[in-house]
């Protein structure tokens, strides 16, 4: 195994985790906003936009630093000259790049579980203590956080049962030949 690609792993790995963090926090977001324009009378609209915006902005900063640590990883090593420096070219680690991957999805996966099944556990006592025969799904304040935490924990198991299935959609791009050296 090389520099290159030993950083190229730990670079994926990086942007597995923050596909996992968007998944998580992309919903908090909208929450946020969504909260936040039912407590905003109509003079301040423009404290909403700003607030969307800022949002927007931070998301999209998040979602191309994802991408470029999942897809663009080459692209990234080359531009902060992570292989330099190194006296051996050859680093003695017999694991293929695809079964590191897999351990980190399978980790990852295995994190979300053990991190959603305790706040699910709570978010079910809560909605239970605040349900009330008048009050509805939609009208308890913890069902949107009931939905989050049962979305974490089946992300969390579809991580860890279909880990290869995720590792050969990051890998899809390193396989496929650019268009530049199809020509």
């Amino acid at each position: 195994m090389t520099p290159r690609s030993l950083f190229a792993i730990i670079i994926k790995i990086i942007g597995i985790y923050l596909l996992i963090g968007a998944i998580v926090t992309i919903p908090q977001m909208i929450t946020t906003i969504l909260s936040f324009r039912g407590q905003v009378s109509y003079a301040s609209s423009g404290d909403l936009f700003a607030l969307a915006f800022f949002i927007l902005i931070t998301a999209g900063i998040y979602i191309t630093i994802m991408r470029y640590c999942l897809f663009k990883t080459d692209w990234l090593i080359g531009k902060l000259h992570l292989d330099k420096g190194f006296d051996e070219e050859k680093l003695e680690i017999n694991i293929h790049r695809s079964t590191v991957l897999k351990i980190a999805v399978i980790v990852i996966g295995a994190v979300l579980v053990i991190d959603s099944l305790p706040a699910l556990c709570k978010e079910v006592f809560v909605y239970s203590q605040m349900s009330a025969p008048d009050r509805g799904f939609k009208e308890n304040p913890s069902s949107k956080y009931l939905i989050m935490d049962i979305a974490k924990l089946f992300i969390g198991i579809f991580l860890m049962t279909s880990s290869r299935l995720v590792v050969n959609f990051i890998e899809r791009k390193r396989r496929e030949p650019s268009q530049s050296e199809q020509i």
